[in-house]
């Protein structure tokens, strides 16, 4: 299986990649920082999962420059492959509970009901809890078994 991870954190980053890459023999994950990156890379295609962060840089940043964020990247990634009707199956795997003043549980169901199958919700992420291994294995095994 091949995932696209879309994250600026390198300790998330880190965790998720070593992760996957442990647990799912012959599954590669290619990591991209910013909304620019993992957004051409989305639409080159070819990756059987997209784990999107939520709140993204907007381009890969040089060390020592500004930071430009993009509060709701990883859905703008996906509304981008919706626009250019590029199939995927993605997920949003985040630390934070609101954005713009709209909760998770609602950004989960609001892309469900936009994206449908190819959406497979969002997962809190907690680098001091593992339910979101829990959730992601899930993710995983739906989307290996789909691809069969």
């Amino acid at each position: 299986m091949k995932i696209l991870l879309v994250e600026d954190d390198v300790y998330k980053s880190t965790a998720i990649k070593q992760w996957i890459e442990t647990e799912h023999q012959n599954t590669s994950v290619e990591l991209t920082v910013s909304y620019r990156d993992g957004c051409l890379a989305a639409l080159e295609g070819g990756y059987q999962l997209l784990i999107l962060d939520m709140s993204l840089p907007a381009r890969t940043q040089k060390v020592g420059s500004a930071k430009d964020t993009i509060v709701n990247g990883g859905e703008l990634i996906i509304r981008e492959l919706l626009d250019e009707r590029v199939p995927f199956n993605a997920v949003i795997l985040t630390q934070y509970e609101t954005f713009n003043g709209e909760t998770i549980e609602a950004i989960d169901e609001r892309m469900k009901q936009m994206c449908g199958d190819s959406f497979y919700g969002c997962i809190s992420y907690n680098s001091q809890d593992d339910s979101w291994k829990n959730n992601l294995q899930k993710i995983l095994n739906d989307v290996k078994s789909s691809n069969c």
